[in-house]
């Protein structure tokens, strides 16, 4: 099983089968591309106070209910101050969203490039340990919101039906879980 462990002077290390290397990895592709996708291009204007404000900078809220989860409103109840908001923030937050998820894949490299089923071994600093933390929340997120879990309704997703067909995708949400956890354990020690 994907064991997190504290190491000496801040280092956690980090011990994944294959195929848990592998889905991570598939998935973590899956957040880039969906912060990636729609994103707002630069202008690529000589203009510094133009390129500091952002002018191209989206205003509208995200369409898919995942990404505006990820990109939440400012204001919910002020559209208009949430559009501003939204306008000098969006950019900042989904590059970083991206950095944190490249990191993630940085270490997990192409699992499938690895010769036999040995599990892929390595150690994360302080740092790449906050950045894993926040790319598994926004998965973790991503998955809840396509299923629709909410904090209220555990009973219903615990008395799910094996063969329903969110089933798989659930369990794969209740291993993000387990994988935050450890590794927020991890961190703490």
């Amino acid at each position: 099983m994907t064991v997190f462990r504290a190491r000496r002077k801040g280092q956690i290390a980090v011990e994944l089968p294959p195929y848990a290397a592998g889905l991570l990895a598939s998935l973590v592709r899956q957040l880039v591309e969906l912060l990636s996708d729609g994103e707002a291009q630069a202008t690529g204007s000589s203009d510094p106070l133009e390129a500091m404000l952002e002018f191209s900078a989206p205003r509208d809220s995200p369409q898919d209910p995942a990404l505006l989860r990820l990109l939440p409103d400012a204001r919910p109840d002020d559209p208009e101050a949430s559009a501003e908001f939204r306008r000098f923030t969006e950019r900042a937050l989904r590059e970083a969203k991206v950095a944190d998820a490249l990191a993630v894949l940085d270490k997990l490299g192409d699992p499938h490039d690895e010769a036999g089923p040995a599990d892929l071994e390595f150690e994360l600093t302080s740092v790449q340990a906050r950045a894993w933390m926040r790319c598994i929340t926004d998965l973790r997120l991503t998955l809840a919101e396509r299923l629709g879990i909410t904090a209220d309704d555990a009973e219903l997703w615990d008395a799910l039906a094996p063969d329903d067909d969110r089933m798989p995708i659930y369990e794969i949400y209740g291993w993000l879980s387990y994988l935050l956890e450890s590794l927020i354990d991890a961190v703490q020690r």
